[in-house]
């Protein structure tokens, strides 16, 4: 928007991102000049979840330069009858954007879910009633985190709660009259008197570190990563992820695989990292798209399993098929990895190999159960300590192991050879079919959006870039190999969207629901080139004297 003439810039302490869902799309369309100039940055994305938020926010904040946000999301989860919405879900998703705001200095703004009418037919089946519960949370806690609550059922609903039948059409989206209204109200708290920008204090070297550090320190969750014998971590049995709770194993299947393979089931597994779990819901995944479309295509009898694991490396996923899926009898095994060994060590644990928050682990059982030191009995450990108890081993063990050296970035590329050489013997040994899949990244695409461009620091793009060309190096020579042809498949999908122009990526390799459908048609052709090879020497010998043909 440019300034009148006479007068300051409405917002003279920098640009401020308007960001959201559909009220902030439709928000931003109804008055394109004042959402057009440098200080105002229009990033509502309809149909977005909280979740495709919180995945967006920071870089898009780093991208435009933001001091100020104004935020209203939560609309598109509660009126989409596709998703499952929940209370804490919202919320949870909406402290994370509010922590990672106020991490940035950004001076932020949260808006009421404008209201809608229960009785309007569009209503019908839908929870509108958590428009109600998110913005009571939002009134009561939004200023904890430095935010200003905007409330804009002040100028929206009528007495009971119920959006004013002049604001909508349908009672459910606001009109051109009901964004007027609520632009007004924005705009008022927006450019109240003494509104300035927050400044962000000097800080140390180390300082700086720690402050990252805890930002990660907040992904560290449990219900996503509960310890799991042999593997390192799961999901916890009956937590959910998109409100689908993981099975009694903690993956994500409507039920636990059985052991007993039912007749005529082909049985197809799919080992991975969070892009393997993400989605929305089961349907929605890798696994649940690669089902339907072998199913569509005619193998009706097609199970595919899912066992992604978030932040799971390919060690990890290594010592689960050994461990655990060899003996579910599968057909065949779908392992999608690279991203995970490449990020991690540079944020999480720095030793190469090692799981992500295999160092925690360790220092917390030591503090705790070193029984020749009784200090951990003794100081009544705060939460705050226990912090800076993780951070102190964190900064030691990126000293011992040379982080971010290129011996260091050397060793990782190693332990990830290592991981995927054992799975060519598994593959041989047990003659089960294993395609290794170097997932797609960011980083091979050669249309980038504006949102794509600012998913990382250009430090950390160019490690993961000299990283993933020596994976893609050796998922080459892996794929050359002749002694594990017959049974094992090295297939390098870094690169599938090259040449895609639209938006795909939310992060380095996180992708859309588009994307996903791409991805679940290419694994499709190689699971149908799998099963229809002969997998024991005999019954190749049977197809040559056969003539090709399969029993």
């Amino acid at each position: 928007m440019s300034a009148p003439a006479q007068d300051k810039p409405l917002f003279p302490f920098g640009p401020i991102l308007f960001f959201g869902d559909s009220v902030t799309a439709d928000l931003t369309a109804e008055t394109p000049p004042l959402f057009s100039g440098p200080q105002t940055v229009a990033r509502g994305i309809g149909g977005q979840s909280t979740r495709d938020m919180v995945r967006r926010l920071r870089s898009d904040i780093a991208l435009y330069g933001a001091r100020g946000l104004h935020l209203i999301g939560g609309r598109d989860d509660i009126l989409n009858r596709d998703r499952a919405p929940s209370l804490d879900r919202i919320v949870a998703d909406i402290a994370a954007m509010l922590q990672d705001a106020r991490d940035l200095y950004v001076r932020t703004w949260v808006g009421s879910i404008p209201p809608v009418d229960p009785d309007a037919p569009g209503a019908a089946g839908l929870p509108v009633s958590l428009i109600g519960d998110v913005n009571a949370w939002l009134r009561d806690h939004v200023g904890t985190y430095g935010a200003q609550f905007i409330d804009y059922d002040a100028v929206l609903a009528t007495e009971t709660g119920a959006l004013r039948p002049g604001f909508s059409d349908d009672g459910l989206r606001l009109n051109a009259a009901g964004y007027a209204a609520l632009r007004d109200a924005m705009m008022a708290a927006l450019t109240a008197p003494g509104v300035e920008q927050i400044w962000a204090p000097p800080e140390s070297e180390d300082a700086v570190r720690r402050r990252k550090f805890l930002h990660h320190f907040g992904y560290l969750d449990s219900n996503t990563r509960y310890p799991s014998p042999f593997i390192q971590f799961a999901g916890k049995p009956g937590a959910s992820h998109y409100g689908v709770p993981f099975d009694a194993d903690g993956f994500l299947n409507a039920a636990p695989i059985v052991e007993r393979k039912p007749q005529g089931e082909t049985r197809i597994l799919v080992v991975g990292d969070s892009t393997t779990i993400d989605g929305g819901d089961i349907a929605n995944t890798l696994p649940g798209r690669l089902e339907r479309i072998l199913r569509a295509e005619g193998l009706d009898s097609a199970k595919v399993y899912n066992f992604g694991v978030m932040s799971s490396c390919l060690t990890q996923m290594t010592h689960l098929i050994w461990s655990r899926l060899v003996t579910y009898a599968p057909d065949a095994i779908l392992v999608l990895s690279g991203s995970t060994d490449l990020f991690q060590p540079w944020t999480y644990d720095p030793r190469p190999g090692h799981p992500y928050n295999a160092f925690i682990t360790q220092r917390l059982y030591d503090h705790f159960f070193d029984t020749h030191d009784p200090r951990a009995r003794e100081d009544g450990l705060s939460y705050e300590a226990l912090i800076t108890l993780i951070y102190e081993e964190l900064k030691r063990l990126r000293a011992e192991v040379g982080w971010q050296s290129p011996g260091w970035e050397d060793a990782i590329i190693h332990h990830y050879a290592l991981a995927a050489h054992r799975l060519t013997k598994l593959s041989h040994d047990h003659h089960v079919p294993i395609v290794s899949v170097l997932q797609p990244t960011i980083l091979r695409k050669r249309h980038l959006t504006e949102a794509e461009r600012g998913v990382a620091s250009g430090a950390f793009l160019a490690y993961l870039d000299r990283q993933y060309a020596k994976l893609e190096a050796f998922t080459a020579q892996l794929a050359a190999r002749r002694p594990y042809r017959r049974t094992f498949t090295a297939l390098d999908l870094s690169g599938i969207f090259r040449d895609r122009e639209e938006g795909t990526f939310y992060d380095i390799v996180h992708y859309d629901d588009p994307a996903r459908e791409i991805v679940a048609t290419r694994l499709a052709v190689e699971v149908r080139r799998l099963l229809a090879q002969p997998r024991f020497p005999m019954a190749r010998v049977r197809r040559f004297l056969t003539g090709g043909r399969r029993r």
